[in-house]
């Protein structure tokens, strides 16, 4: 049979058509994406790595994440990885999972089974570290403070954000004492604290578990030098006001403060004549057994503090501490704890120099007596021997007396206006005078300068006694306007409108780094 050239352009034209078909039946065959098989997780030392068997027509490969110790959602970490491999930094102490899923142009396969990977810490006793040596730790390894520690003259401790050290609960008191002349370099994060706490689980923790953190320095002192410092943590002092002892930033210490002997205690942090070239901020002093943080002399100036349900009193300074403090915060527990500030000269000789003359401002105080509990001993603040300085911006609520003034020396301090508390708002207190009889405190209140106002409502966020979950910002703007001005030209003092250690609005600066766990 002959074709006509219509007939061969017809016949071509099928042919073509079938052979596209053919082609498309191919695609049509190609079987889906397989999801990863053989997933699996290790740890290198250094990275979570991260393998799976190859998907047959898979162009690349998302991997996905949730960290099980922090109940975060799985989420991509990785996508358009080429190879079966992966490796992903992680932080010891924590659980991981991963899943995989494969990809080519327009299609993914469903997830791989779940691989999960427990990141184990290291443990490590923390040794002394000899003088003018250095030791930088490892966030991986958690160390052990077992007896004293020391880091001696010219030495120099490094220790990475995210770090954890417990204090050893057997061979009792354990502390971290940093000599004169000596440094430690604690940076942390507000996303990575370093943590100082008892080696006991969690849930059996308790306050006096562990010595605590002892700083020595060359600045400062009005006994005799060198002074000796509490607790047998050595000398300190000098004539340096300008020396540093290194940095603490974003330090957390728990469930430590022991007594060696009758008063004769580890604090949480003792500042024993710490120079002003040292860096203190974003600290807390948590559950501890003594005072939160004592500073005995110095000079170091002390921004961002927290101290949680300290058995004595929440700041303790004296011996001539001649620093600034700028937003501090103390909560009492409703069982356990004294006085709010208690402040000395010198507990001996009262006319003794360098006075104690710090400035403070922006500093909230909760006792525990507004909760109902029994505190009969305790005032917010308690001035005497002698003691200079000026506080401004404070709030004091739930204390026995907000003031108590004692020694003459001292109510003369406020007549002569080097001992001042002004711009305070004072509720929910028992009284606002101590109420023994030597009347000093209507004497300092009565001086120039001084302004202590009793609220007629709470001007805090009615959380701020929740021992568990607390809320220290204030009610509102208008319920703490009125702050004092820092003093022009001071780089440390944050210029604010407001009274209390917390804005009124915004993200509270003590959030995400700290615990408020009992035990």
């Amino acid at each position: 049979m002959r074709l006509s050239n219509l007939g061969h352009l017809a016949l071509a034209l099928v042919l073509a058509g079938g052979a596209a078909a053919c082609e498309d039946g191919n695609n049509d065959t190609d079987p889906p994406l397989g999801a990863p098989g053989s997933v699996a997780a290790s740890y290198n030392g250094t990275n979570a790595v991260v393998t799976w068997g190859a998907v047959t027509g898979a162009e690349t490969y998302d991997v996905q994440r949730s960290n099980v110790t922090r109940n975060t959602q799985l989420s991509a970490i990785a996508t358009g990885v080429t190879g079966t491999t992966y490796s992903d930094t992680v932080t010891p102490g924590n659980t991981y999972t991963y899943v995989v899923v494969a990809r080519r142009s327009g299609e993914q396969s469903g997830n791989s089974a779940p691989a999960t990977l427990t990141v184990g810490i290291k443990q490590a006793n923390l040794t002394p570290v000899a003088a003018n040596g250095t030791r930088t730790l490892s966030k991986d390894t958690v160390y052990v403070i077992s007896g004293t520690v020391t880091v001696d003259s010219g030495a120099v401790l490094t220790i990475p954000a995210g770090t954890k050290l417990v204090g050893d609960t057997i061979a009792r008191p354990s502390a971290l004492v940093i000599r004169r002349g000596a440094r430690i370099i604690a940076n942390g994060t507000a996303a990575e604290p370093i943590v100082f706490t008892s080696q006991k689980p969690a849930g059996r923790r308790a306050r006096g578990d562990w010595g605590g953190v002892v700083i020595n320095g060359r600045s400062n002192c009005n006994f005799t030098l060198p002074c000796s410092g509490e607790g047998s943590s050595g000398t300190y002092g000098g004539s340096v006001p300008a020396d540093s002892s290194g940095v603490l930033r974003y330090v957390r210490i728990e469930y430590a403060g022991f007594e060696v002997s009758p008063n004769n205690e580890l604090n949480g942090l003792t500042l024993n004549g710490v120079g002003s070239k040292t860096v203190i901020e974003n600290v807390q002093i948590h559950f501890g057994n003594d005072d939160g943080i004592e500073w005995f002399g110095g000079t170091v100036n002390v921004k961002y503090a927290l101290v949680t349900g300290a058995d004595d009193d929440q700041f303790d300074y004296s011996t001539g501490w001649q620093g600034k403090g700028q937003f501090w915060i103390a909560q009492t527990d409703t069982t356990r704890g004294d006085k709010g500030f208690e402040v000395d000269n010198n507990e001996t000789t009262f006319t003794a120099t360098p006075f104690t003359d710090p400035m403070i401002y922006n500093v909230t105080l909760i006792g525990r007596s507004g909760r109902g509990a029994s505190n009969l001993t305790a005032a917010g603040l308690h001035l005497r021997r002698g003691t200079r300085g000026k506080l401004y911006n404070a709030i004091l609520t739930g204390w026995n007396a907000a003031l108590d003034i004692d020694d003459q020396i001292t109510a003369d301090n406020c007549t002569a206006g080097t001992l001042m508390v002004s711009n305070t708002i004072l509720f929910g207190n028992g009284v606002t005078d101590d109420a023994d009889a030597d009347a000093f405190e209507a004497t300092c209140r009565g001086a120039a300068g001084w302004g202590m106002t009793v609220a007629g409502t709470n001007p805090l966020n009615a959380a701020a006694i929740n021992l568990d979950a607390p809320n220290f910002t204030p009610v509102s703007a208008a319920a703490v306007a009125g702050a004092a001005a820092v003093p022009a030209g001071d780089a440390f003092f944050t210029a604010v409108d407001y009274v209390g250690a917390v804005a009124p609005t915004g993200t509270p600066w003590y959030q995400g780094w700290t615990t408020f766990a009992r035990n």
